[in-house]
């Protein structure tokens, strides 16, 4: 029996693998995606921030051209490592994520032409930024403002698909897919969220960019790892207000599972809060001393992404399972198929690493 009417019943169609594995392969390939998002998104706001602070800062224009040059490719980075979580999403959650987005059909449908306008702006940037004189600013302002609102619409239909109970009031108050999930208290703290972490992890990289660099360019590698730093530091420090923030706003009976209702939740909370405020402290000493190893603020700034999108998902998990029922889930595993992704995911993952290797060392 389904306990909630309103959502469909599963695909007839059987599962190409066992849940288990890609549920897995869900969150795998969602933190690599999540890697790329916070090189483009804070990559976008730093370089922006720089741009504004070149008549302060020594070299600050230099950096920020630097970065501008790489925002094309952190495009898409991110776009193709956002294929495959949104895919293994379909398979698993289906029914739920694509009610939520036909009910938001038209903000759902804009992230092309949106995403399409962002792109050419990272170009531009990119390639005619010199030419661009005074709108050089404005331009990056503008494409950061577009990234972001894409990361809204993201929220809304993630936000969405979790509160079956909210899709008749929205389809039948605009029947036309013009719908927002902006009532959900969990969207602005969610968004909120995931933009300082983009900016937190887009200083850490930007940072160890810094340090590949450090032979051509000492300046501007000097440059690049303390204000990599700083923004990890402080964005990091915004994050924990904001994650508080996002917790509260959690459904109750979600809320009393991180609350100590539940052993696996707690144990979440309180490593990604320690996580958190270990990362804080670790990049306050790198950014004091020029000579400190990356190496252990880069394992605790990986440990708490990975943290992040486990609780994440535990909240989803939590949230859904009202709504699922007992329905039984066919099973038609393709070995073939998920050996052939498994081997293409780990060429994959050596050869864009060999490629960030070979741009992070390049004089231009």
């Amino acid at each position: 029996m389904n306990p909630t009417p309103i959502v469909p019943t599963p695909d007839a169609l059987p599962l190409p693998a066992p849940a288990a594995l890609l549920h897995v392969l869900l969150l795998l390939t969602f933190t690599l995606h999540l890697v790329a998002m916070n090189a483009l998104v804070g990559g976008a706001v730093l370089a922006l921030w720089l741009r504004g602070r070149a008549g302060a800062v020594r070299g600050a224009a230099d950096v920020a051209g630097r970065i501008g040059k790489a925002l094309p490719v952190c495009v898409a980075a991110t776009v193709t490592l956002g294929v495959a979580p949104l895919l293994f999403l379909q398979a698993l959650h289906g029914r739920f994520f694509f009610a939520a987005s036909v009910i938001m059909a038209w903000p759902w449908f804009s992230l092309i032409p949106l995403l399409i306008v962002a792109y050419y702006g990272a170009y531009l940037e990119s390639f005619r930024g010199a030419r661009l004189a005074g709108w050089r600013a404005p331009l990056l302002a503008a494409t950061a403002a577009i990234f972001a609102l894409i990361a809204l619409i993201q929220v809304n239909n993630a936000t969405l698909l979790l509160r079956p109970d909210r899709w008749p009031t929205l389809y039948f108050g605009n029947p036309r897919g013009a719908n927002w999930n902006l009532g959900d208290p969990q969207v602005v703290p969610r968004w909120l969220h995931a933009l300082s972490g983009a900016v937190a992890i887009g200083g850490l990289l930007l940072a160890l960019w810094g340090k590949a660099r450090r032979g051509s360019d000492p300046e501007g590698a000097r440059l690049m790892r303390r204000v990599g730093l700083g923004a990890l530091g402080w964005l990091t420090m915004a994050n924990v207000a904001v994650g508080l923030w996002f917790l509260l706003a959690l459904e109750r009976d979600v809320l009393r599972r991180f609350m100590g209702g539940s052993g696996h939740a707690t144990g979440l909370l309180a490593l990604g809060v320690v996580s958190a405020l270990a990362l804080i402290a670790l990049a306050a000493r790198a950014r004091r001393r020029d000579q400190a190893s990356l190496t252990p603020v880069t394992v605790v700034a990986a440990l708490t992404m990975i943290v992040m999108v486990l609780t994440r998902d535990f909240a989803r998990q939590t949230q859904l399972a009202e709504h699922v029922g007992s329905l039984p889930v066919a099973v038609a595993t393709q070995s073939v198929n998920i050996a052939l992704f498994a081997l293409l995911l780990v060429a994959a993952i050596a050869i864009v690493w060999w490629m960030v290797r070979r741009l992070a060392r390049a004089g231009r």
